[in-house]
């Protein structure tokens, strides 16, 4: 049946170039100085004796100014068509683990990709999965020329499918350079593709260090607010005091922390993996009482804020680990650095904390920033503001640029 359609496409394909060349009123020797052929290769074309290379027909098909379906003449009908019959083709060579013939179809649908790839249905990783042939390093190797070839013309919606696909199909020597290639540019969480991984090939000691990360990451998604400072702001202040409380109380629970309220944001104990998070909550939170007019609750938000800031940037080791309290996150930790930030001839400290190809940054010139608002005008006039922005003055560190 594939037969009968491929030679029933090459047929149209020559009447195609034979309809067009005469409607441009191009002669067989014209038209061959257009394409880098010979007259008599047209020729031949026309009457469906040869055909030119499949590499060719976009460029035909450009000159012509239509495109590579209607070159060949294939009808919606015969498309669907094809597509399902290939697809049928396929799985019953995955499911008779006839190697050859699995790469020959997915040799195939390459080939055809780019036309058709509206009717392609990932549920081919899916069969190759069932039987596992995908240990096969032919297919295997196929299978990652159709993933390049997804990622070159298809819309990203489908991207994601195939790198799900591909993370826990892909052999562990070539694993790490896909989740860097594709990964991080889709915004896939590496954590979670691995997860996925370990889980379906039952390589459950592999597990562990990775539930730890996921567990970390959704925590820390969810207890960030949104970045935009203002949108919350800008609405009822009371609704973003619950909203941060929830957070931080949630937060404290999962630490084995319960502090009083006025050690809410810092929970009562050092740096932890959630300080950049607490920093920013702390600051709507100060400026959500503020705004309500209640100034000993924002003057004690501040503070607990100033805290975990005081905390953070208090370690002098230029290389160090922060962990967390929590029993489920035990062993788990953030590789942090001190980075010196360049503005106005000065360097400034600042923290890096990282994970994979996640980072955060605690950069204390953004808070002092954040603090001079017009949020916290009405604090102003008490001299408490002042001895906290000291406080806060104070873990600003900048030195010299040096010369050396």
């Amino acid at each position: 049946m594939l037969t009968e359609w491929r030679y029933s496409m090459k047929l149209n394909l020559g009447n195609q170039i034979r309809i067009n060349r005469r409607r441009m009123n191009l002669t067989q020797e014209q038209l061959a100085e257009k394409f880098g052929t010979s007259p008599q290769a047209i020729s031949r074309w026309e009457i469906g004796a040869t055909y030119p290379d499949i590499e060719m027909l976009p460029m035909i098909a450009s000159f012509f100014e239509t495109s590579v379906d209607t070159l060949l003449g294939v009808t919606e009908e015969e498309k669907e068509k094809f597509c399902a019959e290939l697809q049928q083709s396929f799985e019953t060579a995955v499911r008779a683990k006839d190697v050859q013939k699995t790469i020959d179809i997915m040799r195939e649908i390459r080939r055809n990709l780019k036309e058709y790839q509206h009717y392609w249905f990932w549920g081919l990783y899916t069969e190759i999965w069932k039987v596992r042939l995908f240990r096969d390093e032919k297919v295997l190797e196929e299978m990652r020329l159709l993933a390049e070839e997804i990622f070159s013309v298809c819309p990203k919606d489908d991207h994601w499918a195939v790198i799900d696909c591909m993370s826990y199909m892909e052999d562990d020597e070539h694993l790490d350079a896909f989740l860097d290639a594709y990964a991080s540019r889709e915004d896939m969480a590496r954590s979670s593709l691995l997860f996925k991984r370990y889980k379906m090939r039952e390589e459950l000691d592999k597990i562990e260090p990775v539930r730890h990360s996921i567990l970390w990451y959704e925590l820390s998604h969810i207890i960030t607010a949104a970045n935009d400072w203002q949108v919350y702001l800008c609405k009822d202040p009371n609704h973003f005091i619950w909203f941060c409380e929830t957070q931080l109380n949630y937060l404290n629970a999962v630490n084995n922390l319960s502090p009083d309220k006025k050690h809410l944001i810092s929970g009562g104990t050092g740096a932890d993996l959630w300080c950049e998070e607490r920093i920013q909550l702390g600051i709507r939170y100060a400026a959500s009482f503020a705004k309500l007019g209640k100034m000993d609750e924002a003057y004690d938000a501040f503070e607990d804020t100033i805290r975990v800031i005081e905390q953070i940037m208090s370690i002098t080791d230029d290389e160090f680990k922060i962990g967390c309290s929590s029993p489920a996150l035990e062993g788990f930790a953030l590789e942090s650095k001190i980075n010196w930030l360049v503005k106005d001839g000065k360097e400034y400290k600042e923290i890096s904390l990282q994970y994979n190809d996640w980072w955060n940054w605690i950069i204390p010139l953004d808070y002092q920033k954040a603090f001079k608002h017009a949020w916290f005008d009405s604090m102003r006039a008490d001299k408490r503001f002042d001895v906290l922005f000291e406080r806060l003055d104070k873990c600003v560190v900048c030195r010299e640029i040096s010369t050396n």
